[in-house]
């Protein structure tokens, strides 16, 4: 049964980085493998520690505006160097590569929690980004050639569980700590454990003697490609980011954005095609069995999951009035969902050897989800209309299950890890457009029924500003005042749904299109 977490990943490393040892018994070091582990899970709490944090962290700066950056920036970090390591481990071998990413993620979380201004803790969650891709796709290589076969399986589903579940705890535990010892701790109090695994693998992880010629040509790194790549997605997130902003300076910015985009992803596509003998995507490889829309599909069902997730503390502050800690137990829905519909589907998919109707129905449910919510929401809802949100990601799990599954079915032979590789790049795309384009377009409705309610005084200019800077200022105004802003914010947030709605309808006759492959 192939789902989500069955081990596709070849080995990657060349023969002059692999291990030397029996097939017949593990080359495994017991601490190693125990610090691999803990690494992995703070790349998974770290990826979701900043949801339920973000806004907090940037009204602390007084740039509330900015704060879906401390999540954008890690993910383009991730999607930096996701494609990265397997080439640079060619070159330098698993270690000095492993423990370079061991050493960004420490220094990662320590700038961020030491920065004076948001674009410094911005940066230090890009490095931290660039490091956790390591700490997890890196392990798992190594897993592959250190270990014998029939506990490659077992060893790599251990690492998937433990990244899962700290992408689990990190959203509640970022809104409890946040209150209990603040973010700045909170961010910083991962770089002890970082310079740890750091230590462990320095000690216990073997320096393996190259083999072969040393003459022989080493890979392409395609540089060229990974810089093309990071300026044609930093764009696109600079340009989400300005769309809630109208001034002509923005509009200036925006079309420049859109130039620099087009020309950046045209050279990308022509140095793939014709400058490097590695490219990072293989062209050919979208036109093959559908996988391209595969990967289509999983921008649009990612982004329409992570449109509504980014939104909710948002919602669960300025509507409820809630601490950062209340707000992050609320967040617990989502990884329960999460796990509940990649295990339901997974098994429904193992018992019928079908995943195509499945895969439509478990959308249905979706788009049907957040309809009732863009509905509801808007006037208010009650405690119990936290289903739909529920319902809403349980099936996008279902979504996301099935695809995987129809990949695995449908990939090249030869071609499991670069397909693999950019399957999960497309998702980390998604994400940040729905970390950035989703909460743009919602402030801006925000800010156009402020205008509305409040009137354009000087006194109510000021008043949108510090609201839309700080997300608890509407605590200090008056009661008509606040039930102003709370009444402006709900009618606003009814785009939310809508947007996500419209995400899966996208991703509706993608499904439909693909054919079903047999599963062996």
């Amino acid at each position: 049964m192939i789902d989500e977490t069955t081990p596709l990943r070849e080995a990657e490393c060349g023969p002059d980085t692999t291990f030397q040892g029996s097939n017949d018994r593990s080359n495994v070091d017991r601490a190693f493998l125990l610090i691999t582990q803990l690494g992995a899970f703070l790349a998974g709490a770290d990826d979701s520690f900043f949801i339920s944090t973000h806004d907090h962290i940037a009204s602390s700066f007084g740039q509330l505006p900015l704060g879906s950056w401390l999540l954008t920036a890690y993910n383009m970090g991730y999607s930096i160097g996701l494609p990265m390591y397997g080439r640079v481990c060619d070159v330098y071998g698993y270690k000095r590569t492993l423990l370079v990413a061991y050493a960004l993620f420490s220094v990662g979380c320590a700038l961020t929690g030491l920065a004076g201004n948001i674009w410094v803790a911005s940066t230090g969650r890009a490095v931290s980004g660039i490091g956790a891709a390591g700490m997890v796709d890196l392990i798992s290589v190594i897993l592959t050639d250190m270990a014998p076969p029939k506990e490659v399986a077992i060893l790599r589903s251990y690492l998937m569980m433990v990244a899962t579940i700290g992408a689990t705890l990190g959203a509640p535990l970022g809104g409890i700590l946040a209150d209990w010892i603040g973010w700045r701790w909170s961010s910083l109090a991962q770089s002890p454990v970082g310079i740890l695994c750091f230590a462990v693998a320095a000690r216990r992880l073997p320096s393996v003697p190259k083999k072969g010629d040393s003459d022989e040509r080493r890979p392409d790194l395609d540089i060229p490609g990974l810089c093309l790549l990071m300026v044609t997605i930093g764009s696109i997130m600079i340009l989400c980011h300005t769309l809630g902003e109208s001034e002509p300076q923005s509009r200036l910015m925006q079309i420049s954005l859109l130039v620099v985009i087009l020309i950046s992803s045209l050279l990308f596509g022509l140095n793939e095609k014709y400058c490097t003998k590695h490219p990072l995507m293989p062209l050919w490889l979208f036109r093959t069995n559908g996988i391209g829309f595969v990967f289509m599909g999983q921008i649009f069902t990612t982004f329409s999951q992570f449109s509504s997730i980014v939104t909710l503390m948002g919602f669960f502050v300025r509507v409820w009035n809630h601490s950062t800690s209340m707000s992050g137990l609320f967040f617990m829905i989502i990884p329960v969902a999460a796990v509940m519909g990649s295990g339901i589907y997974g098994r429904l998919i193992g018992r019928s050897g079908k995943y195509k109707k499945l895969a439509i129905g478990s959308l249905a449910g979706g788009m049907l989800s957040f309809f009732l919510m863009s509905l509801r929401w808007p006037e208010d809802p009650s405690f119990w209309e936290l289903a739909y949100p529920f319902f809403a990601i349980f099936t996008i799990y279902g979504v996301l299950t099935t695809q995987f599954v129809g990949l695995s079915a449908s990939i090249p032979k030869g071609m499991n890890a670069t397909t693999t590789t950019i399957y999960y790049l497309s998702q980390q795309f998604g994400m940040m457009l729905g970390f950035t384009l989703t909460p743009a377009v919602n402030r801006k409705i925000f800010t156009y029924k402020l205008k509305q309610k409040l009137g354009t005084s000087t006194q109510a200019r000021q008043t949108i500003r510090s609201v839309l800077k700080d997300e608890r200022f509407v605590s200090s105004l008056p009661g008509p005042l606040q039930l102003a802003v709370r009444t402006c914010f709900l009618q606003s947030f009814r785009i939310v749904p809508i947007i996500c709605l419209a995400g899966l309808s996208l991703v509706l006759p993608i499904i439909c299109y693909l054919p079903e492959w047999p599963l062996e």
